[in-house]
């Protein structure tokens, strides 16, 4: 009989039976999808994987929204300065007009994006690892904050280029094109 110190012994979720095949089935998931294929999130690297200067990605013009074509046809050939691997989140609706760091305020359909430091003006190609879409953004506010794997915070026009608004989240590789000296 246990004493009135000691807790009675109950069976715990995870140790056995039937919860603890489930428990186990979903942790065995859970790592399966967390393996990456080309390094650790959040690597930033002036190369691309195994040490080789990363490719610049070619951008066809025409099948970009109009405010992209002229980015791209400035950028679309020019090799990253760095290369930075991690999530790429979105900015809520919400936030529609609100200052950002920079004292612009927040326009959805602007293609612009937060970066924990880079400088603002600052022009970043933001590619999707799982289809390799491709966006380029302008820094103009500070973030993300809280999950150190987020890299980018994105515009929603900036998002749906991506095709990342139901995710909400997607593995991205951020190039950076050219830093802004603001």
């Amino acid at each position: 009989m246990p004493s009135s110190r000691q807790r009675p012994r109950t069976k715990r979720f995870g140790s056995t039976g039937v919860w603890g095949g489930v428990g186990q089935a979903l942790v065995a998931l859970a790592c399966a999808r967390a393996v990456q294929p080309a390094g650790p999130i959040g690597e930033i690297s002036a190369f691309g994987s195994g040490g080789q200067a990363a490719a610049p990605v070619p951008a066809n013009p025409s099948t970009l929204p109009e405010p992209q074509q002229d980015l791209a046809a400035r950028f679309g050939n020019r090799p990253p300065l760095e290369t930075i691997r991690g999530r790429a989140t979105y900015y809520s609706d919400a936030l529609t007009g609100n200052p950002t760091a920079s004292g612009e305020p927040y326009d959805p359909r602007a293609f612009t994006a937060a970066h924990r430091t880079l400088p603002f003006g600052t022009v970043v190609r933001v590619r999707s690892i799982a289809d390799g879409r491709t966006v380029y953004v302008r820094i103009n506010d500070r973030g993300p904050f809280g999950d150190r794997r987020r890299v980018i915070d994105l515009s929603r026009a900036a998002a749906e280029s991506l095709d990342i608004l139901r995710e909400g989240v997607a593995e991205v590789v951020v190039e950076v094109l050219e830093r802004s000296e603001r």
